[in-house]
């Protein structure tokens, strides 16, 4: 998860948000709501843009994009997930998108002009501190291998890589479950 991140592969940052809620939902303390929900949102809406970028060139349908966006509020079942400052952040989010689709002038504008500064790579910097935080207390629960020792085998073995993107998250949730 951590080389999807460093390597910004947003097209599987789907696989990475569904990591993140995984752990934080079979271990509620690793991280505060506010850290999670940050972290979830953040990685839903690099997603969602990266989406939207490529609609603007003509190769992603507009359906897909608002397919994403129906499934953006995050723990709507968990109300202690969903304080106001999240709510209000999930609003404007989704009606900047859909403002992005309809217009293609402000579509152009937006990817020139505002994307490169709040999406850029300081909102990038922020996901990887906020991953790096769960990831490390992750490790401590999970002590062998450690990242680095996984990382290093991962990056010797490409087709191991692959195929840990390729799992399925149920593969990680009977993990965990056996680790409880």
């Amino acid at each position: 998860m951590w080389q999807l991140a460093k390597q910004k592969d947003v097209m599987n940052y789907e696989k990475l948000q569904e990591f993140v809620s995984m752990v934080t939902e079979a271990f509620p303390g690793l991280i505060n709501h506010r850290q999670r929900a940050q972290l979830i949102l953040g990685l839903k809406a690099r997603l969602i843009l990266e989406l939207c970028k490529g609609s603007a060139r003509g190769s992603v349908d507009s359906q897909v994009v608002q397919s994403y966006l129906d499934r953006l509020p995050i723990a709507s079942a968990n109300t202690d997930y969903r304080d106001a400052e999240v709510r209000t952040t999930e609003s404007t989010f989704i009606a900047l998108v859909q403002s992005l689709l309809k217009d293609p002038v402000e579509r152009a504008y937006f990817y020139q002009e505002v994307f490169p500064v709040e999406y850029g790579p300081q909102f990038d910097a922020a996901l990887h501190v906020l991953l790096w935080e769960l990831l490390s207390k992750l490790e401590k629960l999970l002590p062998i291998p450690d990242l680095k020792q996984t990382a290093a085998w991962l990056g010797s073995a490409p087709s191991a890589w692959e195929e840990c993107v390729q799992s399925s998250p149920e593969d990680l949730s009977l993990i965990f479950q056996h680790y409880k």
